[in-house]
């Protein structure tokens, strides 16, 4: 499993952490799936899950705590279990999804109906993503028809097996740093090396970091920004979130407005079995701060974009995969249990 718990002494910094299976590991897990496939390999999430119920208190505890949230009562040992499952579940199927051996899955694909319009009129996108289910899903889908009564229903437009054809999907590059995520770039070099040639490394920052995305961006590609965790060294703002309040970054909000492209929100949901549903809104065709009022805009955009993603989390609360104290309420109490410990 990816996206591990926290470090007690730097909460701030825990996808620092997110491989936790040695490499050795992660070879044998790679050949066991394309050996047997993915019903074969299926058998091996009972036992991971168990171990994280046993071995990964943090894990569990954090589960506990954003349920509570979700379902808006205490969470059951079985709601523990099945959110860990859907978190295991996704992690295994990213093999298949990077690389393109997802005939197994079933993928929907639901896009507002104003995207067509923005995309024809525009070069490439932005697509804000955030640990709600399988960033993997939204990248098999292609661009999306003109909205008609054919495809029309309850007011998206729904593709059904988006991903059969996933040779007309949209370019997408990602930003990422590489030197926070060696073995999940590792991963993207062994199976899509097309996908890892096109990562963006955030760690560049500045200029330089600009240029290359305004660079993918005027090639037609769709570049795939984190918007929901902030680290401990970056400027970031408080939303209120599932009657809480979380810090995001302000970073993805700044290179929105300065590359001035379209934004687009990405949520993938698993949805138990082999199914996906990839859902697509638009957020704005421009983002726009003031440098009068930068901070305060940022936090506005920020903050809708959280509310979007609580609509969703809600919708489908066993896809929320942060497993650490997510928000400042909760990462306060952990520590001053431990300082009192």
């Amino acid at each position: 499993m990816s996206d591990a718990t926290a470090n007690d002494n730097a909460p701030a910094k825990h996808w620092a952490q997110e491989e936790r299976g040695a490499p050795f590991m992660m070879r044998l897990m790679l050949w066991m799936a394309f050996k047997w496939g993915r019903r074969g390999v299926r058998w091996i999430l009972y036992p991971t899950v168990a171990y994280f119920l046993i071995a990964a208190p943090r894990a569990v505890r954090a589960s506990r705590n954003c349920l509570r949230r979700l379902l808006s009562r205490n969470p059951s040992l079985t709601d523990v279990t099945r959110h860990l499952f859907y978190f295991a579940s996704c992690t295994q199927d990213r093999i298949f999804l990077l690389s393109n051996k997802h005939q197994e899955l079933q993928i929907d694909a639901f896009w507002s109906p104003d995207i067509p319009g923005v995309l024809a009129h525009t070069p490439g996108c932005i697509l804000m993503v955030g640990h709600v289910g399988s960033r993997e899903a939204l990248r098999l889908t292609p661009p999306p028809p003109a909205p008609d009564a054919s495809n029309l229903h309850d007011g998206k437009i729904v593709m059904r097996d988006a991903h059969t054809h996933a040779r007309e999907a949209l370019p997408v590059s990602v930003l990422f740093d590489r030197q926070v995520g060696r073995q999940m770039t590792a991963l993207f070099e062994k199976l899509n090396p097309e996908l890892a040639a096109n990562i963006i490394d955030a760690s560049e920052r500045g200029p330089t970091l600009v240029l290359k995305l305004k660079e993918a961006l005027q090639s037609g590609r769709m570049v795939g920004i984190g918007a929901d965790r902030a680290t401990a060294d970056e400027r970031a703002v408080t939303v209120n979130f599932m009657g809480g309040t979380v810090n995001f970054p302000e970073g993805p909000w700044t290179l929105a407005a300065a590359l001035g492209v379209p934004v687009i929100l990405g949520f993938g949901l698993y949805c138990g079995g082999n199914r996906y549903e990839a859902h697509f809104e638009l957020f704005s065709e421009r983002v726009i701060t003031s440098r009068q009022n930068r901070h305060a805009d940022i936090q506005t955009h920020a903050q809708r974009y959280a509310q979007r993603m609580e609509y969703y989390a809600r919708r489908s609360p066993y896809n929320w995969f942060n497993f650490y104290d997510y928000w400042l309420e909760d990462a306060t109490a952990s520590k001053q249990s431990r300082t009192t410990s």
